[in-house]
Order: structure tokens, then sequence, then C-alpha cells
């Protein structure tokens, strides 16, 4: 994904600022959202997240691995509708194993060191999304779409 630098600072200004991403997932046809905490590479190629295997959204990546995630600086006041920054990111999940877990663990970990526990459980998965999209929506109505 080529990205201009000035789309490039927007984008890092809400995640370097925001921890917790919306997750949308579906299996069936049924949609289903939760929160999840995410790391994001550099280049935003991949996002990383953790889950329990016997939760609903890893049932759901099992079935249907095309997942979205949405991040944005709202802060609740009225003036959000113009203020408001949100990306939508749109991939494919899989579950990290093996010996690229430690490097994905280590950047959530990073991120997030109060997962330590969590993400070191043998029944935790440690969910990798590679991005394909980006929607970058301001000022209520401004988009900009960004895909491989």
């Amino acid at each position: 994904m080529e990205i201009h630098p000035d789309v490039q600072k927007r984008i890092r200004k809400v995640l370097d600022t925001q921890k917790i991403a919306v997750l949308g997932t579906s299996k069936n046809d049924e949609p289903y959202s939760c929160l999840v905490a995410f790391a994001i590479s550099n280049d935003f190629k991949e996002l990383v997240f953790a889950t329990m295997r016997q939760r609903l959204k890893y049932q759901n990546i099992l079935a249907n691995p095309r997942v979205t995630l949405i991040i944005d600086d709202r802060d609740a006041s009225y003036s959000d509708f113009n203020d408001t920054t949100s990306i939508t990111m749109i991939g494919t999940a899989r579950d990290i194993t093996g010996e690229n877990r430690e490097k994905y663990a280590s950047s959530l970990l990073e991120r997030h060191p109060a997962l330590i526990d969590f993400v070191s459980s043998p029944e935790c998965a440690l969910i990798c999304v590679t991005v394909d999209k980006i929607y970058i929506v301001s000022e209520f109505e401004s988009v900009i779409k960004i895909q491989k």
C-alpha cells in the first residue's frame, strides 16, 4: 500500500493515541463486534491482537478470516461529529503460531504490558490481520480510501 506522507501522519496520530479497536467478524451471515487491544506495524500492513480460542471472535475468524477494525479519536462530546477521525481497516486474520508468535507477542506486550498473563496463557491466540484496505473518515464526511 502506497500512502502519502500527510495521510500517514493522520493515521499515525489516531493509532498512537488509541489502544483499543472495535473488531468486526461474521459467521454464517451473523455479524459480531467486540473490543480488542491492538498493536500495529509501522507500515500499517499488520495489526495484532490477542483472544482466547474459545471466544466467539476466534470461532468467527476460523469460519471467515475477513475482518474489519475501526479505531477513532472521539472524546464523547457533541463536537465529535466534525472533529473525529476514524480509521477503518479491512483485512484477513490468522492465528500466529510457532516461532513467529514471540515476535507478535512482543509487539503487543510493548504497547499493552498489562496483558502479559493473558498473552502467556496456552489458550490465548495471537491474531494477525494483514490489512489490505484502509478508510480514513474525518470532518464527518471526508473519506480517503487506501488499498493494495
